[in-house]
């Protein structure tokens, strides 16, 4: 049964068809272990628009990915239900930044998460390199130093993964500098509020192997679960998609 579904995002919103047989054995020709870049493939052959995917913030892909699973499922079972993981999202109150002093923090967007994924080994590299790409302006105004020198610019999503991932890794260096018990402090719990206020469709965390979403209410435990392109998959089509693999 074809189904089409519309999904309401932060700016606009998007029908996501069905995929397709060839567009779903395309994104398994991706190694697993790169969900990110299997996510953006995915979110480019439902939209068949190359660059949304990039500029989506991480979240919002998410909120696709779950949506599509969801109706996937719902062909063949009724217990598959993503409202464990939503939260209630008003868009037009979701800001673009957030300031703390003269920094910012800003979404985290596919553009981001998709270099990312390439350089993290380990959750330490999540967290901090998360930091480095939504982290921009005025750093000194938080932790100190000399602002001439820490003054970062937003990373955006039409920058190379090059540019992107150099940012990111001189970003890294001078957060690695940073007082474990004193100035990192100061400048994490600052990023943790603006991640907070830019909040939208779904609370993201990370472990070792990427991005997780936190499952909301229920007994306050708010488990993490990984989500992951193609597990809506049934039948020979998953078979065949593991094989390529």
């Amino acid at each position: 049964m074809e189904t089409t579904l519309d999904v309401q995002l932060l700016n606009n919103s998007v029908l996501l068809p069905d995929l397709q047989i060839g567009q779903a054995m395309d994104i398994a020709k991706i190694p697993a272990q790169f969900n990110e870049k299997r996510l953006s493939a995915m979110i480019t052959h439902l939209t068949d628009d190359p660059t949304m995917a990039s500029k989506l913030t991480a979240q919002e892909r998410y909120f696709i990915l779950l949506s599509h699973q969801a109706v996937a499922y719902s062909q063949h079972s009724d217990s598959n239900d993503i409202d464990q993981y939503v939260i209630t999202t008003v868009q037009s109150d979701v800001p673009d930044r957030h300031q703390v002093g003269g920094m910012y923090i800003n979404h985290l967007l596919g553009a981001h998460v998709v270099v990312l994924e390439s350089i993290c080994e380990n959750v330490y590299d999540w967290i901090v390199g998360q930091m480095a790409c939504q982290l921009s302006g005025d750093i000194s105004s938080v932790i100190g130093g000399d602002s001439d020198d820490l003054k970062w610019e937003v990373i955006t999503h039409d920058m190379s993964d090059n540019e992107i991932n150099a940012l990111i890794q001189e970003r890294i260096k001078f957060i690695e500098t940073l007082n474990a018990n004193g100035n990192f402090d100061t400048l994490y719990n600052s990023y943790s509020l603006g991640v907070d206020a830019l909040s939208h469709f779904l609370v993201l965390g990370c472990e070792n192997r990427g991005l997780t979403v936190i499952e909301q209410g229920g007994d306050g435990n708010n488990e993490p679960s990984r989500f992951l392109a193609l597990d809506h998959l049934q039948g020979i089509a998953r078979t065949i998609a593991e094989c390529l693999t």
